[in-house]
């Protein structure tokens, strides 16, 4: 079940700090730095971290990390995440400051919604570089198709979390969003780097599944049924 996070994440929680600092976050670290998640204040470091806590599997698997705020959207598609134009609880909120995929003219915000009121208005957490206030809750309006943000931004879209667990078989050669889960899972567990999630069933996800499957008393296949799925998922 989603639980709203409205409140500034606890010092120490690995998805707000780097790896240096004992954490799972490559961002870099916040200015000015908060103590106990130094990868605030920064949008980026949190809404990597936010988005990563949300699916709560332990390690970071997504957004790790784009180099600007703007650059969420594009990077969301190429990893065969589901992007579109209304909110969802657990979507990160990305808008761009002039050209993507450069910070010449900006970088953009991100921001993640934790709730969705009754009269369509959103409740987003948020960080922001340089930033006095390294975590707040802003309540947001769809005030001419921008959710609030300055006439310098320009609102890009939702990207939402993934998808729930894949139907059907999942068999070498396959390529596509179950793969990219089943793939997404076994980098959890420890049986791929992150390098390796590339959304198709190639040799070496493959022996990524043969060692998952042996070691955790499965028929050793190297198919991704059911079975598989609900270990993946333990």
């Amino acid at each position: 079940m989603f639980k709203p996070r409205l409140t500034k994440p606890e010092s120490g929680n690995p998805y707000y700090n780097t790896v240096a600092n004992g954490g799972y976050s490559t961002a870099i670290v916040g200015s000015p730095r908060d103590p106990g998640c130094n990868v605030l204040a920064n949008c980026v470091g949190y809404a990597a971290g936010r988005f990563n806590e949300i699916i709560g599997q332990g390690r970071f698997v997504y957004f790790n990390y784009p180099p600007n705020a703007e650059d969420f959207y594009d990077t969301a598609v190429s990893q065969g995440l589901e992007v579109g134009r209304t909110p969802r609880t657990g979507a990160l909120i990305v808008w761009a400051k002039g050209k993507t995929w450069t910070s010449a003219d900006g970088a953009g915000h991100v921001a993640v919604v934790e709730q969705i009121n009754s009269d369509g208005s959103i409740i987003t957490s948020e960080s922001g570089y340089g930033s006095a206030t390294p975590f707040w809750t802003a309540h947001r309006e769809n005030q001419n198709g921008n959710w609030g943000a300055g006439t310098q931004y320009r609102f890009l879209g939702f990207v939402y979390l993934p998808d729930s667990v894949p139907a059907g078989l999942i068999r070498k050669g396959d390529s596509g969003n179950a793969v990219r889960w089943m793939q997404e899972k076994l980098c959890i567990h420890g049986y791929l780097r992150s390098s390796e999630i590339d959304g198709y069933f190639g040799r070496i996800t493959l022996g990524g599944l043969l060692a998952f499957q042996f070691e955790h008393g499965l028929a050793v296949d190297g198919i991704c049924g059911n079975a598989t799925k609900a270990a993946l998922i333990a």
